[in-house]
Protein backbone atom coordinates (compact mmCIF):
# COMPACT_ATOMS: atom_id res chain seq x y z
CA UNK A 1 0.00 0.00 0.00
CA UNK A 2 2.76 2.50 0.76
CA UNK A 3 4.77 1.72 -2.13
CA UNK A 4 2.00 2.40 -4.04
CA UNK A 5 1.37 5.65 -2.82
CA UNK A 6 5.04 7.01 -2.94
CA UNK A 7 4.93 6.13 -6.69
CA UNK A 8 1.76 8.08 -7.13
CA UNK A 9 2.80 10.40 -5.24
CA UNK A 10 6.47 10.35 -7.18
CA UNK A 11 4.87 10.48 -10.25
CA UNK A 12 2.31 13.35 -10.02
CA UNK A 13 5.60 15.40 -8.43
CA UNK A 14 7.51 14.79 -11.67
CA UNK A 15 4.60 15.65 -13.99
CA UNK A 16 4.07 18.55 -12.47
CA UNK A 17 8.06 19.71 -12.69
CA UNK A 18 7.48 18.83 -16.72
CA UNK A 19 5.44 21.58 -17.19
CA UNK A 20 6.36 25.07 -18.25
CA UNK A 21 5.77 27.30 -16.21
CA UNK A 22 3.48 30.49 -16.80
CA UNK A 23 6.47 32.71 -15.87
CA UNK A 24 8.57 30.66 -18.44
CA UNK A 25 5.41 31.31 -21.11
CA UNK A 26 5.14 34.97 -20.44
CA UNK A 27 9.04 35.43 -20.54
CA UNK A 28 9.02 33.64 -24.12
CA UNK A 29 9.46 36.50 -26.49
CA UNK A 30 7.01 37.12 -29.55
CA UNK A 31 9.77 35.29 -32.03
CA UNK A 32 10.15 32.45 -29.49
CA UNK A 33 6.53 32.02 -29.01
CA UNK A 34 6.11 32.23 -32.91
CA UNK A 35 8.58 29.35 -33.78
CA UNK A 36 7.26 27.10 -31.27
CA UNK A 37 3.84 27.33 -33.14
CA UNK A 38 5.87 26.63 -36.58
CA UNK A 39 6.93 23.42 -34.59
CA UNK A 40 10.60 23.86 -33.41
CA UNK A 41 11.57 22.73 -30.39
CA UNK A 42 13.51 25.14 -27.97
CA UNK A 43 17.28 24.84 -27.16
CA UNK A 44 17.82 22.84 -31.18
CA UNK A 45 19.58 24.77 -33.67
CA UNK A 46 16.49 24.99 -36.18
CA UNK A 47 14.73 26.57 -33.19
CA UNK A 48 17.84 29.12 -32.81
CA UNK A 49 18.16 29.99 -36.78
CA UNK A 50 13.83 30.55 -36.63
CA UNK A 51 14.18 32.88 -33.63
CA UNK A 52 17.29 34.57 -34.93
CA UNK A 53 15.25 35.15 -38.42
CA UNK A 54 12.10 35.85 -37.26
CA UNK A 55 13.49 38.46 -35.35
CA UNK A 56 15.57 39.80 -38.01
CA UNK A 57 12.46 40.02 -40.49
CA UNK A 58 10.08 42.05 -37.53
CA UNK A 59 13.12 44.23 -37.06
CA UNK A 60 13.71 44.81 -40.56
CA UNK A 61 10.00 46.51 -41.09
CA UNK A 62 10.55 46.78 -44.54
CA UNK A 63 6.87 45.99 -45.82
CA UNK A 64 5.47 48.89 -47.90
CA UNK A 65 1.79 50.24 -47.93
CA UNK A 66 2.04 49.98 -51.97
CA UNK A 67 3.11 46.03 -51.42
CA UNK A 68 0.16 44.01 -53.49
CA UNK A 69 -1.59 40.60 -51.90
CA UNK A 70 0.50 38.20 -54.27
CA UNK A 71 3.77 40.31 -52.79
CA UNK A 72 3.02 39.88 -49.19
CA UNK A 73 2.09 35.96 -49.79
CA UNK A 74 5.83 35.62 -51.49
CA UNK A 75 7.68 37.42 -48.49
CA UNK A 76 5.72 35.34 -46.43
CA UNK A 77 7.19 32.28 -48.04
CA UNK A 78 10.60 33.18 -48.33
CA UNK A 79 10.06 34.24 -44.51
CA UNK A 80 8.80 31.08 -43.80
CA UNK A 81 11.35 29.01 -45.70
CA UNK A 82 14.09 30.98 -43.89
CA UNK A 83 12.76 30.10 -40.83
CA UNK A 84 13.43 26.76 -41.99
CA UNK A 85 9.63 25.42 -41.80
CA UNK A 86 9.09 22.24 -43.65
CA UNK A 87 6.96 23.33 -46.88
CA UNK A 88 3.55 20.99 -47.17
CA UNK A 89 2.81 21.10 -43.86
CA UNK A 90 0.37 22.12 -41.32
CA UNK A 91 3.25 24.72 -39.51
CA UNK A 92 3.76 25.57 -43.29
CA UNK A 93 0.56 26.33 -43.53
CA UNK A 94 0.53 28.17 -40.18
CA UNK A 95 3.09 30.11 -40.80
CA UNK A 96 2.36 31.50 -44.58
CA UNK A 97 -1.01 32.92 -43.10
CA UNK A 98 0.68 34.37 -39.76
CA UNK A 99 3.45 36.05 -41.47
CA UNK A 100 1.21 37.01 -44.64
CA UNK A 101 -0.95 38.97 -41.51
CA UNK A 102 1.94 40.44 -40.34
CA UNK A 103 3.16 41.99 -43.02
CA UNK A 104 -0.47 43.55 -43.73
CA UNK A 105 -0.62 44.74 -40.80
CA UNK A 106 2.72 46.89 -40.72
CA UNK A 107 2.12 47.60 -44.39
CA UNK A 108 -1.13 49.32 -43.52
CA UNK A 109 0.51 51.09 -40.44
CA UNK A 110 3.32 52.29 -42.93
CA UNK A 111 3.41 55.73 -44.02
CA UNK A 112 2.37 56.33 -47.70
CA UNK A 113 5.26 56.62 -50.07
CA UNK A 114 7.76 54.83 -52.44
CA UNK A 115 10.53 53.29 -52.04
CA UNK A 116 13.39 54.14 -54.31
CA UNK A 117 15.88 51.32 -56.32
CA UNK A 118 17.92 51.37 -53.23
CA UNK A 119 15.02 50.49 -50.61
CA UNK A 120 14.92 53.61 -49.13
CA UNK A 121 11.37 55.05 -48.51
CA UNK A 122 10.46 58.34 -49.99
CA UNK A 123 7.21 60.11 -48.64
CA UNK A 124 7.69 63.06 -50.92
CA UNK A 125 9.48 64.29 -53.81
CA UNK A 126 11.75 67.77 -52.90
Amino acid sequence: MRTHLFTAIALGLLAAACQPSDQTLASATSSEQVCGQYGFIAGLPAWDRCVERERAVRASGHVSPDFSEARLTDDARNACASYGVQPNSPHYDKCISHETDVRRDEAQAAPAGRTDQYGNRIYRQG
